[in-house]
């Protein structure tokens, strides 16, 4: 028997003001300079697998999604030896540049004889992950075929998060793990009070109620709030723009020049507080979610199954 699943989208909660053309360029100018912000995204993969270690679970099939350099995807591999860890990212560019460094090329490397020669590296043999490049909302993957979804700091990267939602939940097999993180609407709000373009950051409660409108079951949010300092407003400005560049719809066209650089390091230097140094607020919204054991359907329905119970023998 099918019921229809009742659906109740307010899709602007969670719109977005990015240009998809803007952001698949930003993501391949990232490649050389992405690793600038490094220390942010490794801090927020630490604390997401932290959350991961209360999770029993042995997932055959493992998907990180914004994979950027494949640091999380190895991460994944080695915490899931087994599994199949697959990493995606918008960036040709940003995914081949994770499979040079962590997938099956990586092996025939020097760090790779030096594993096999010494025995000292963490990865199982024949366990690497695998990179390739796709838009989150068009995954090429068959329908329930991934055990893990994990995304860390993509989200408010998504031109169309309902897309992006909806082909979670068509990827995600039964009872399968979604988690994932995204900076919150309260991010860099220093850099919004001196007139900064920023794009629209999500709500952790509109984030919530898109995961139960797009089929997820027993989403859980929490977010937490991180102060990050610099003493130079040069490298301030360099370690941003690492998290991304501008990828706003009517942005302005041509290159900032030595002026402009100018101008918002010194506007940046007004942040500067009694201790001499620069804070900038980031704030963390972690999520995750469950898929249930019976998947509702393409069409809006969800197959409701009727058990029949045995009569108990007649006296």
């Amino acid at each position: 028997m099918l019921a229809r699943a009742p659906v109740y989208w307010n899709a602007m909660s969670i719109s977005s003001d990015l240009d998809p053309a803007a952001v698949r360029r930003q993501f391949d100018r990232r490649t050389a300079r992405i690793a600038r912000a490094d220390f942010l995204l490794r801090e927020v993969e630490r604390r997401m697998l932290d959350r991961l270690e209360v999770v029993r679970m042995q997932p055959e099939v493992v998907l990180d999604v914004g994979a950027g350099l494949g640091h999380g995807a190895l991460a994944l591999q080695q915490r899931y030896p087994s599994a199949r860890v697959l990493g995606a990212d918008l960036s040709p560019r940003l995914a081949a540049e994770a499979a040079r460094l962590h997938g099956p090329v990586a092996r025939g490397g020097l760090a790779g004889r030096l594993e096999r020669w010494f025995g000292a590296g963490t990865r199982a043999a024949g366990a690497l992950p695998s990179f390739f490049a796709a838009d989150a909302a068009s995954l090429p993957l068959a329908p329930s075929s991934v055990h893990l979804i994990w995304s860390n700091l993509a989200w408010h990267w998504f031109t169309d998060p309902k897309a992006v939602l909806d082909q979670w939940y068509r990827v995600i097999r039964p009872e399968g793990l979604l988690m994932f993180s995204a900076f919150g609407v309260d991010t860099l709000r220093e850099l919004r009070g001196l007139g900064a373009r920023l794009p629209v950051f999500p709500d952790m409660h509109d984030i919530g109620d898109a995961l139960t409108e797009a089929g997820f079951a027993d989403p859980v949010m929490d977010a937490e709030r991180l102060s990050i300092t610099w003493k130079d407003a040069g490298a301030l400005l360099e370690e941003v723009r690492a998290l991304g560049g501008d990828a706003l719809r009517g942005r302005r066209g041509g290159l900032r020049g030595r002026t402009a650089r100018a101008r918002w390091e010194g506007a940046v230097e007004t942040l500067r507080g009694a201790d001499g140094l620069i804070t900038l607020s980031f704030e963390l919204v972690y999520g995750h979610a469950w898929c249930p054991p019976h998947k509702r359907r393409a069409d809006g329905y969800a197959p409701v199954n009727f058990v029949a119970r045995r009569r108990p023998p007649s006296a």
